[in-house]
């Protein structure tokens, strides 16, 4: 299986229930030659088998589907495929499904309606073992008070402060949405150095996965080093 370790394009498997965001969501990957669309599905069922008969790298799930929804596909992925990252395509009002998926161990969240090249970013991010948030989604989460809802700010705080500062530093940038390569260079430290904090700090926050120690990291106000 390709991946950032291994040569040759990502491997993107795509599940959308209408045939126009479908083929436009995978005309915006394709734009780039380090990835590639193995498989499209119009619904939950259709990109499971997909997972199963492809291994792809990255899975890109509509929040809303038909017979079987984006959540309850991303559970069963969990359930079945573990780590395996998944990125979740959304719209504007859907914050309880967004809610929910923070929740389930989502990797991201890319708007429809954003700029296209977030859409890349996110793939590649969510490939690296990082997380990506469109900035809107950002926004709408703590301004509603959803990202609250998980941690309050002075208990983000304070959570925040049992880290070292090394690991502060780490969380800011994690809580850009940057993977580990990228942490790594901005810190100057080495790629394996970054994956033992993160766990550490996984670990001490208490956050279940990486989007939820992105949500501490930004009701932490903890800005980037």
């Amino acid at each position: 299986m390709s991946g950032p370790d291994v040569p040759g394009p990502l491997r993107v498997v795509l599940a959308d229930d209408e045939p126009l965001v479908r083929a436009g969501l995978a005309g915006i990957l394709e734009t780039d030659d380090g990835i590639r669309v193995v498989a499209q599905g119009s619904s939950g069922e259709e990109a499971l088998a997909a997972v199963r008969a492809h291994r792809p790298d990255v899975v890109l799930l509509d929040v809303r589907m038909g017979t079987m929804g984006g959540l309850e596909t991303l559970a069963e992925i969990r359930r079945t495929a573990g780590s395996l990252p998944c990125l979740m395509v959304t719209t504007f009002g859907e914050d309880e499904y967004i809610a929910e998926a923070v929740r389930l161990g989502a990797d991201g969240f890319v708007l429809k309606s954003g700029d296209p090249r977030e859409l890349l970013l996110a793939v590649r991010a969510a490939a690296s073992g990082g997380a990506f948030f469109s900035p809107a989604v950002s926004r709408r989460l703590l301004q509603t008070g959803l990202g609250t809802r998980f941690i309050a700010r002075q208990e983000a705080r304070r959570r925040f402060e049992h880290l070292t500062q090394r690991e502060q530093e780490v969380l800011a940038l994690l809580g850009e949405g940057l993977p580990n390569p990228e942490i790594a260079a901005r810190l100057h430290l080495a790629e394996g150095t970054v994956k033992v904090h993160v766990t550490s700090i996984l670990r001490t926050t208490g956050a279940r996965n990486r989007v939820e120690a992105a949500l501490i990291a930004a009701n932490a106000d903890a800005g980037p080093p």
